[in-house]
């Protein structure tokens, strides 16, 4: 019996679409006519259907629709499970600098969450955290980000925790959800926090792989912040000891173009927002290193060396990584030294750029306010006149935008003025005193003006040994005045 079955009278346009393309006789036999399987293409013998369309055509659409139906049932899915919306972290700006007011902090709801729908035994699963949980865990941390050192990308870091994807550090990702349960003032969450706590110290470096490196950073940073917070300076100290470590041994304070290549390098970014995330962690961790070593007076000659190599370009706005400007250095010029020589000269780099300017000076202050013995050099002079000019060229809070920039405000003014304080503090000149007076004065009006707020909630964790040293200031001073004598101590 034939393969085939013949047509007795093929109807016009009957033809298989190849016949019909060669305008040769179509037996229409099916499923293939003989004329395709006698040249070797009978498989791809087709005929068009009532509507024009070949049997693959309507296959593939009915796919689309099946694919499609799948879609929309997996949204319903997931609409019924718990996940919360999740506030992606990110910072404000200054208002000249022209940012994308669509990637802003989102103010935390007032209203309480609901956690009573967490998963039975939530907090075992380290590895596959519940994503309800994890959403949750991110919502508490996110709008408060910036604060304790976040400066990566929000959007990117959130897509990435949430699609599992192997790219996220899991070191990372244990800190979020320590700082998320810490924030949370809920004690069902905070029982489990000195379980967190355990595993985001635990690093698993051995293992580490080149695109987790700045994850890796971003973690030590967060946990410095942490520590800090809870009032263990030396933890933090460990914590950042290691964030320089990996800053240093990977380059990223010699992100120049014309430099030598470290002894471990990361392969080129992907992309602007990589590159810039690069920029913001080496010079996250120096905002650190240059308060925390100061107030724990960790002064060694590794900060000395990195300040004199360092070639990495200031930050700028995340808006412009995301438009695909990065900051270039492509001469090599040393970045922190360009800096020291003038500090006046350029301030339109942001918001992080501007933290870090300040405690550069606020380091440099402490170490000619250490140094001093009763003779002011050239250089010191040079120096008080710079940090001077560099306070009045501050923009004013008016011009800070986003909800959460008027903390970044607190923090440079709190920072400069508190530097005033070490530098003029162990001189023994009245107008040294008036000036260390004016300064903790100022300081003390602005700690008073935003504690009044009642939306001051969390501020930046070095803020806590600044507002000591002005009250300690402020309080042996009336001390001396008030009984006479001179004030001992170190600031």
């Amino acid at each position: 019996m034939s393969a085939f079955l013949p047509v007795s009278h093929l109807a016009k346009g009957g033809a298989c679409i190849d016949c019909r393309r060669r305008k040769v006789k179509c037996g229409g036999e099916l499923p293939s006519c003989k004329r395709c399987v006698r040249g070797g293409y009978g498989l791809d013998c087709q005929y068009a259907s009532e509507r024009g369309k070949t049997g693959v055509q309507l296959l593939e659409a009915s796919v689309v629709k099946l694919e499609a139906r799948l879609a929309e049932l997996q949204g319903s899915i997931n609409q019924k499970q718990p996940v919360l919306k999740i506030h992606v972290p990110g910072r404000g700006g200054l208002c000249q600098i022209g940012i994308d007011p669509s990637f802003r902090l989102v103010p935390p709801e007032t209203t309480a969450r609901d956690v009573v729908s967490l998963p039975y035994e939530w907090w075992e699963q380290s590895n596959r955290m519940p994503l309800e949980v994890a959403g949750l865990l991110m919502d508490y941390f996110a709008p408060y980000a910036f604060q304790f050192g976040f400066f990566m990308h929000g959007p990117r870091l959130c897509q990435l925790m949430f699609q599992r994807s192997s790219y996220t550090s899991p070191n990372l990702r244990n800190v979020i959800y320590l700082w998320g349960i810490h924030l949370s003032g809920d004690e069902r969450l905070l029982a489990h926090e000195p379980l967190f706590l355990k595993r985001a110290v635990q690093f698993d470096l051995s293992s580490q792989q080149s695109q987790h490196v700045v994850h890796n950073i971003q973690a030590e940073i967060l946990l410095v912040a942490y520590f800090l917070r809870l009032g263990k300076p030396s933890s933090a100290m460990h914590r950042l000891n290691s964030a320089v470590s990996l800053c240093i041994s990977y380059g990223l304070h010699q992100q120049a173009s014309n430099r030598p290549i470290a002894a471990l390098h990361l392969p080129p970014p992907r992309d602007s927002i990589e590159r810039g995330e690069r920029i913001d962690a080496f010079w996250s961790t120096f905002l650190f290193y240059k308060t925390l070593a100061v107030q724990e007076r960790a002064f060694s000659g590794i900060s000395a060396t990195m300040d004199e190599s360092i070639d990495t370009p200031f930050p700028v706005e995340m808006s412009t990584y995301e438009g695909g400007s990065v900051p270039s250095n492509p001469y090599g010029v040393r970045t922190f030294n360009k800096f020291i020589d003038a500090p006046g000269a350029d301030l339109s780099h942001g918001i992080l750029a501007l933290v870090v300017k300040s405690a550069a000076l606020f380091e440099r202050a402490r170490y000619y306010g250490m140094k001093w013995q009763s003779v002011s050099h050239p250089d010191e002079q040079k120096f008080e006149e710079d940090l001077l000019l560099f306070i009045k060229l501050v923009p004013p809070l008016s011009q800070f935008i986003g909800p959460y920039t008027k903390y970044t405000w607190i923090t440079v003014v709190t920072l400069l003025q508190v530097a005033v304080i070490h530098f003029h503090g162990p001189r023994k000149y009245n107008d040294s005193k008036q000036k260390c007076l004016v300064a903790a004065q100022t300081a003390a009006n602005l700690i008073a003006s935003f504690t009044r707020l009642k939306t001051l909630q969390h501020i930046h964790p070095i803020m806590a040994p600044l507002w000591y040293t002005d009250g300690w200031f402020q309080r042996t001073s009336r001390s001396v005045f008030e009984h006479g004598g001179s004030r001992d101590g170190n600031i």
